[in-house]
């Protein structure tokens, strides 16, 4: 048997399908997630690319891929809102029948999807959204690492003349700054209001109404 013939009869897997489309779906959600490193956006493109080799020549059911893009969704609203293992529970159930009908029950037995596959893969997955759920819960748990209003009431320098705008540089960060009135380049100030990315500024050491 050539490689040729050995890479089409394991595309043409139904097991090998099967773990290519839920990689590639898997690839997808963390590309969503985690945008801009390109190794995600690739990991689709192939596995999900393999994947239709098999599907379409096993002629996968729709009923079965939409189940299972349901169950996926299920898992992201979990994530998203936080609704206590409801949609959890839905993903999984959505996700083990939708892997089973899959792919029809016929030809030769070795052409089935095997449900140890099947029961591995639905594990895997609820598990590991549960743990994303689990640490997203306890992350919006933790108090806020940075709070920005911090800066004012802080004293720093002016790094620029601020004549109505300027640079300067507070709490270990340069700011742009505005003022009521013209601070010489150099000068002690205080951080007297902060606007977005921007603060608002007056002398140091004078008395602000």
């Amino acid at each position: 048997m050539s490689a040729l013939d050995t890479l089409w009869a394991l595309l043409t897997n139904p097991n090998i399908s099967y773990l290519l489309l839920i990689a590639g779906v898997w690839c997808v959600v963390m590309a969503a997630t985690i945008p801009g490193t390109l190794l995600p956006e690739s990991g689709a493109v192939i596995c999900l690319a393999l994947a239709a080799v098999g599907l379409i020549h096993l002629q996968a059911s729709l009923a079965g891929l939409g189940l299972i893009a349901l169950a996926l969704m299920l898992f992201l609203l979990e994530f998203r809102f936080a609704a206590h293992g409801a949609f959890l529970g839905s993903g999984t159930v959505a996700m083990v029948v939708g892997s089973l009908l899959l792919f029809r029950a016929q030809g030769p037995a070795e052409m089935a999807l095997s449900w140890i596959t099947v029961v591995f893969v639905t594990l895997l997955s609820t598990g590991a959204f549960s743990f994303f759920v689990y640490k997203g819960l306890g992350a919006q748990r933790l108090p806020v690492a940075q709070d920005p209003n911090r800066v004012v009431g802080a004293r720093g320098v002016a790094h620029t003349d601020v004549n109505g705008q300027g640079t300067v540089y507070v709490a270990g960060e340069e700011w742009s700054a505005y003022a009521d009135e013209a601070i010489p380049q150099g000068s002690r100030v205080t951080v007297v209001a902060r606007e977005g990315l921007k603060v608002k500024v007056t002398l140091a050491g004078k008395n602000v109404e």
